[in-house]
């Protein structure tokens, strides 16, 4: 399994509201790209609620993966899931509970889209708009679902940017999508904020696939006007 990964600011934010968890390391304004074996993980958190706040959820979400995942070995598909549901609604919590404590803060909140692959198994955990991506076939295929008013509503007059679900929810109203996935050797999987699903079109994504640099450069030529992250990974 290779992969490569880029957080960038953009052309107009004054700060990285973003951050990638990639194979055990977090990343924010740089880049890296390895080889790993399957049993690994990724993840990007894109940060809302102005200047700091925004930087500070998706830090505390990503830091809180980072952990959950030094422990994850679950006995079968059952126990993933389940760990993966529990881990969201404390991450939730605890980004609550931070908000609470420092007034300042009481905005804040965070998509997270991350693949946790195990073996020959994999599992997609999806909270907000950030996306996963998989091409098979020289295909493209949009996994995760957006938790946005313009999905919920079927309208695309809704502005892309509203979503109702996010880190730092009401419990009540909190949803941590989990879906199973079936890895093939030759899948790219593909994680990114919406700097990047926002500003680029799905047959462009499609077609710049092969390396996570021109992906972030086409976002920045089209105007780069939020932080991009995209992390690609291929079997």
């Amino acid at each position: 399994m290779i992969y490569d990964c880029i957080c960038d600011i953009g052309c107009v934010r004054k700060n990285n509201e973003d951050m990638a968890y990639v194979a055990g390391r977090l990343v924010r304004d740089g880049e890296c790209s390895g080889a790993v074996d399957p049993t690994c993980a990724f993840a990007v958190a894109d940060g809302m609620g102005g200047y700091e706040g925004g930087e500070i959820a998706s830090e505390i979400v990503a830091r809180s993966f980072a952990a959950f995942m030094k422990n994850f070995n679950p006995a079968g598909d059952n126990e993933a899931i389940t760990g993966l549901k529990d881990w969201a609604t404390q991450a939730n919590r605890l980004v609550i509970d931070t908000a609470a404590i420092r007034t300042e803060l009481a905005e804040m909140g965070t998509t997270f889209t991350g693949l946790v692959f195990f073996s020959d198994k994999a599992w997609l955990i999806n909270v907000g708009d950030s996306r996963c991506y998989r091409i098979r076939g020289g295909v493209l295929k949009q996994l995760s679902v957006d938790h946005s008013e313009r999905e919920r509503t079927g309208n695309p007059e809704v502005p892309s940017n509203l979503i109702y679900n996010f880190m730092g929810n009401l419990p009540e109203e909190f949803i941590s999508d989990i879906t199973e996935l079936k890895p093939a050797p030759g899948d790219i999987y593909m994680l990114c904020s919406d700097g990047l699903s926002d500003l680029v079109d799905d047959d462009a994504i499609e077609a710049g696939c092969s390396d996570a640099a021109h992906l972030v450069g086409l976002a920045k030529k089209a105007g780069g006007r939020d932080n991009i992250t995209v992390i690609r990974i291929q079997l």
